[in-house]
């Protein structure tokens, strides 16, 4: 007999999650990215990021699309020019790290 389970199916990462929302907000994620790069190497924390975003964008109605809904992930990000880092955590106990250029907004996943 044939099984109507599809099996195991392959989660979309972050780096593929994160891609589609800096295509979607082109322009408001380059203005993000240049706040983040703009004092050079640093970390930055959830917050931070997310103060460094409302310094970038003005507009609320703006700024939450531009997120790309990721404000409820945990988020940790290693600046490095022209390049950003990013530790994301979706599920407890389970890490994706991502780099993305500032300059063409490209998203590499990090593999450990």
């Amino acid at each position: 007999m044939a099984s109507n389970n599809p099996g195991l199916k392959r989660t979309e990462s972050i780096a593929d999650t994160m891609l589609e929302a800096l295509k979607k907000s082109r322009y408001h994620m380059k203005r993000c990215f240049a706040k983040y790069i703009e004092k050079g190497r640093r970390t930055l924390k959830l917050q931070q990021l997310m103060d460094e975003t409302a310094k970038a964008i003005d507009d609320v109605t703006e700024r939450n699309p531009s997120l790309g809904g990721f404000t409820w992930l945990h988020f940790e990000a290693v600046v490095i020019p022209p390049h950003v880092a990013f530790a994301v955590r979706p599920n407890p106990g389970s890490w994706e790290f991502v780099k993305v250029n500032s300059d063409d907004l490209t998203v590499d996943p990090i593999y450990r």
